[in-house]
């Protein structure tokens, strides 16, 4: 079997350190627990271990990734760190629920005999990812829509930008949020776009998070979608809780929850600077609020939220927080992860009815990432508002956004 942690015997010690080194340089964490790898469990930390007992090698593996299109900007290094078992999993959710071949089991990241022998059938039959024929540059029906939106939303700001965008472009600070002429729509790039919908609708409480915005991933010339929340949670903040400004935000690779290291875990962080909030002292936002100013915030992380849970200060205070229970895929196929997307930390890592726990759709996108992912090691997150979905005439956007609430 091969997973996180598994190196080829041909690998140098050298090689190792650069890696660990490599990883905290991109993400900006210093205090890891010597060169250990970071698990999906509570407390699990990783030791590289030399990989025995394999019918493959990890190079010979991620070199197969890499032609299948699971791995398009990988390294081929012989070492099974984080991006080679995203790959991994990729692989495994695809031969699941695009091939419909079930028998693979629920995507866990680790290459063991089943997954090894779907492995062996691609590689027979020189199969590819159904993507790879799409890129930046020969785009999807459904990426074409989307980036046809942002550029009207930048059209629209453009020419009349509302009193929040106005703040931003008058923000005389450096920060991770993008003044509107400078919203960057790049096709190489990767974006991820959050819906936030019923801004106006008074929580039943006060500091209680909503499920029901909507996210869209536009990776590769592909979209995928997504269900979350794009509102604040309870927070013990007297100016009130951080809304993220609308419109564009520089995010990286990096971790969540840096604070507790036994469930620290993979999620995407401000550049650098930190990103632009609006303090609220409840649910709504309002242009009231705005006489407070923006201020810069380094932790409004895009992350994971179970399975989709809506209690009063649920997971985190400002975040971008993404359901596990399910998404729509490349090919508009609403995918169903309730049975392996672990509802809270205790569960993570762990199996259930003898299905391997996993953060569900949150890991999907996450892995989409880490996979395709160049060397700048930067997402361009766009924050629009339901009304601006009318500057399309595709009914279908608001549609798909609206089959995601099942996920609720």
């Amino acid at each position: 079997m091969i997973t996180l942690g598994n190196f080829d015997p041909e690998v140098q010690p050298r090689a190792l350190d650069e890696y660990v080194a490599h990883t905290k340089q991109l993400t900006g964490v210093q205090d890891w627990k010597g060169n250990k790898l970071r698990g999906d469990k509570d407390g699990e930390w990783v030791d590289f271990q030399k990989l025995a007992g394999s019918d493959m090698k990890v190079a010979e593996l991620q070199n197969f990734l890499k032609a299948a299109g699971f791995f398009p900007f990988g390294k081929v290094d012989g070492i099974c760190g984080y991006r080679t078992t995203s790959a991994i999993r990729l692989f495994q959710e695809y031969v699941r629920t695009v091939e419909g071949q079930e028998g693979i089991g629920f995507p866990d990241g680790k290459l063991g005999p089943n997954s090894e022998a779907h492995v062996k059938r691609w590689k027979a039959a020189n199969k590819k990812a159904d993507w790879a024929s799409f890129s930046s540059a020969k785009p999807s029906p459904e990426y074409t829509k989307w980036m046809g939106l942002l550029g009207k939303v930048k059209q629209k700001y453009a020419a009349a930008p509302n009193k929040t965008l106005q703040l931003v472009n008058q923000f005389s600070q450096p920060s991770d949020t993008v003044k509107v002429a400078n919203w960057d729509f790049n096709p190489s790039k990767i974006h991820l776009v959050g819906v936030r919908r019923n801004e106006t609708k008074v929580a039943a409480r006060a500091g209680e998070r909503k499920f029901d915005d909507g996210f869209v991933l536009l990776i590769n010339g592909l979209a995928f979608k997504f269900y979350g929340s794009t509102d604040p949670g309870e927070t013990s903040n007297p100016k009130g809780m951080p809304f993220l400004v609308q419109g564009q935000h520089l995010y990286r690779f990096g971790w969540h929850k840096l604070s507790d290291q036994n469930r620290v875990y993979n999620a995407l962080k401000p550049l650098s600077s930190g990103v632009l909030v609006v303090r609220s002292k409840d649910m709504v936002l309002t242009d009231a609020d705005l006489a407070g100013g923006l201020e810069r915030n380094n932790s409004i992380n895009i992350h994971w939220g179970g399975e989709g849970i809506s209690t009063v200060g649920a997971w985190s205070e400002g975040c971008q927080v993404f359901v596990g229970k399910g998404y729509i895929n490349h090919n508009g196929k609403v995918v169903d992860c309730s049975q392996y997307a672990a509802p809270n930390y205790s569960t993570l890592g762990t199996s259930v009815n003898g299905i391997y726990q996993t953060k569900g759709a949150y890991t999907v996108l996450g892995d989409l990432v880490a996979a395709f992912s160049g060397e700048d090691n930067v997402m361009r997150y766009m924050l629009i508002y339901d009304e601006d979905l009318a500057l399309t005439s595709d009914a279908g956007i608001a549609k798909e956004l609206e089959i995601l609430r099942q996920f609720e």
